[in-house]
């Protein structure tokens, strides 16, 4: 079925309209990627799938949900124990410490390090699959380099996921359907964007050119 291309003001509506569904059907994909791992041997496949898919929408909104995910997860599902499920191991690592130390002067520290460890995380499997086929070393130094090169933007994002998960905790049955392909898509968007080269002193900046004055 070909793509109608909406214009006008009310486009962009229909586009964000457009993803709602897409989140929903993601969620629902990553429940059985999760499923049927286990949970414990499923978190990372479902996980890395589920940005497989979001990613590959961004570049084709045409591609099929289920074989793309299905074809990732069962790509991943052995490598994707080292790139991403031994990093979410470390964060139970992390937060015993900063329980552990929470009545001492390392506790803020611990805090703030806690913070950068999870937004991090939150980027790595965005970078892991747009980045191809690397090393998990390789995956871990390229995502701290991408999310740190702007810490602007992946904090922001990070904040604004933040509260819109404490108020999902209100409303349950929302953050169970949107909630993992949501953290999917910001994560995958923040990491494509932070990818796009800087601009540099020698790009020439485009300049109005009038008429000569008389």
């Amino acid at each position: 079925m070909a793509e109608v291309e909406l214009t006008g003001r009310a486009a962009p509506v229909y586009r964000v309209l457009d993803w709602v569904p897409r989140i929903a059907v993601v969620t629902g994909l990553w429940l059985l990627g999760v499923a049927a791992g286990l949970v414990l041997a499923g978190i990372a496949p479902a996980t890395l799938a589920a940005h497989q898919v979001m990613h590959s929408w961004l570049h084709n909104s045409g591609v099929r949900a289920w074989p793309r995910f299905w074809s990732a997860w069962r790509e991943w599902i052995g490598r994707g124990q080292v790139v991403l499920g031994l990093p979410l191991a470390t964060v139970w690592v992390l937060a015993f410490y900063l329980v552990a130390g929470r009545q001492t002067v390392w506790a803020a520290a611990l805090s703030v390090v806690l913070l950068g460890y999870l937004v991090t995380l939150w980027l790595l499997p965005a970078v892991a699959v747009s980045a191809g086929p690397r090393s998990a070393r390789d995956l871990w130094l390229l995502t701290i380099h991408l999310g740190w090169r702007r810490p602007g933007l992946p904090l922001a994002a990070a904040a604004v996921l933040v509260a819109v998960s404490v108020g999902a905790w209100y409303l349950a049955p929302a953050a169970l359907l949107f909630g993992p392909a949501t953290a999917a898509l910001g994560a995958v968007l923040v990491v494509r964007w932070v990818s796009r080269p800087r601009p540099t002193r020698d790009t020439p900046v485009p300049t109005r050119s009038g008429p000569p004055a008389r």
